[in-house]
């Protein structure tokens, strides 16, 4: 388990969604509705396979952003790490045509934040633990 601590999640996502396409399943059923639930206002929500990942990689942004208060050399290898996955997802996105829609766009987005916001806060808390400013 302490692996994970080294390893950006998000590159889980990567692999989950190329793994789903080797099987034929994305992008092809990406807007395929799963089930069909009426909502006390009387709208029908109707989410889909898309839906439902984006919907995976919001609770991913929380765990990586958790994991990016800490301030150690693992918190350092796993923003290098994610660095890497998020060139990645960028050249999957610009060269494959099965990531070019927006689903994979918005994965790439969340990607994006958690680098951003991974150097961001590990700066803060770096600061916050030596007393500087």
């Amino acid at each position: 388990m302490k692996v994970l601590n080294y390893f950006p999640l998000f590159a889980f996502i990567l692999l989950a969604y190329w793994g789903l396409h080797v099987i034929d399943f994305f992008p092809k059923n990406v807007n395929v509705v799963i089930f069909h639930l009426r909502l006390p206002s009387g709208a029908v929500w109707k989410p889909t396979y898309g839906d439902l990942i984006v919907i995976f990689g919001i609770f991913i942004l929380f765990i990586e952003l958790f994991k990016s208060t800490r301030t150690s050399t693992t918190s350092i290898i796993d923003h290098i790490l994610s660095t890497f996955v998020l060139v990645a997802f960028l050249v999957v996105w610009l060269i494959y045509p099965w990531a070019g829609n927006s689903y994979f766009m918005i994965l790439t987005l969340m990607t994006f934040l958690d680098v951003l916001a991974g150097f961001t806060i590990t700066i803060s808390a770096a600061k916050r633990d030596i007393g500087i400013g």
